[in-house]
């Protein structure tokens, strides 16, 4: 418009202008938690199973975090101290629980580790053996091999040599290797045959 008397006039261009928006990145997190962990509401944590690891679970809140994976665990000494920088504090869920404070989605995989495996014990920590499996104390069990004394005709019991490996017998009639033993010792042979529903051990005189 122009003007109708003497002053000054101003026009302003807008020439500014904008990138087109990307999607953003969405992190995934791999954590470490102990097994079968509860949610605050008091159930199984879903993501804490044995069946469910190295599963990707999408992730859209912090609250879907504590129902799938329970609560960020952290643990003090026993003079209620923060163990900083203790193994079996769970890092990987707290990472994951402050980026759903400022993100709407996060991937997390719970790793094959059982944190609770890692708590100190009086005791060795020893796994669950495996189902269908045999165990067998080579030091204190007596396999019922006694060797007969026809002078003081009395038993002596004679605790046997183990083999456990297929490659201490002979090729021809599977007795143990002349290098395995002494004449007169006995040995059993421990094998993963099945007979009658149970493991066959074969005795060698």
């Amino acid at each position: 418009m122009a003007l109708q008397s003497p002053g000054v006039q101003v026009t302003v261009v807008d020439e500014s202008f904008y990138n087109t928006a990307i999607p953003g990145t969405v992190p995934i997190i791999f954590v470490a938690s102990k097994a079968n962990k509860s949610t605050p509401s008091g159930t199984i944590a879903p993501g804490t199973l044995a069946s469910n690891i190295g599963k990707v679970w999408t992730i859209t809140s912090q609250r879907d975090l504590t129902d799938t994976f329970g609560t960020p665990l952290f643990y003090t000494d026993s003079n209620g101290n923060a163990v900083h920088g203790g193994e079996l504090n769970e890092y990987g869920l707290q990472a994951a629980y402050s980026t759903l404070g400022v993100s709407s989605r996060a991937y997390i995989v719970r790793a094959d580790l059982d944190l609770n495996e890692l708590v100190q014990k009086t005791s060795e920590p020893k796994g669950e053996p495996d189902a269908g499996t045999y165990w067998i104390d080579t030091t204190s069990s007596k396999f019922g091999v006694s060797e007969w004394n026809a002078a003081s005709k009395i038993f002596t019991n004679k605790t046997p040599l183990i083999i456990n490996d297929d490659s201490l017998l002979s090729q021809t009639g599977g007795r143990p290797i002349s290098s395995f033993g002494i004449i007169g010792s006995y040995a059993i042979h421990l094998t993963t045959t099945t007979l009658y529903g149970s493991k066959m051990i074969v005795t060698y005189g």
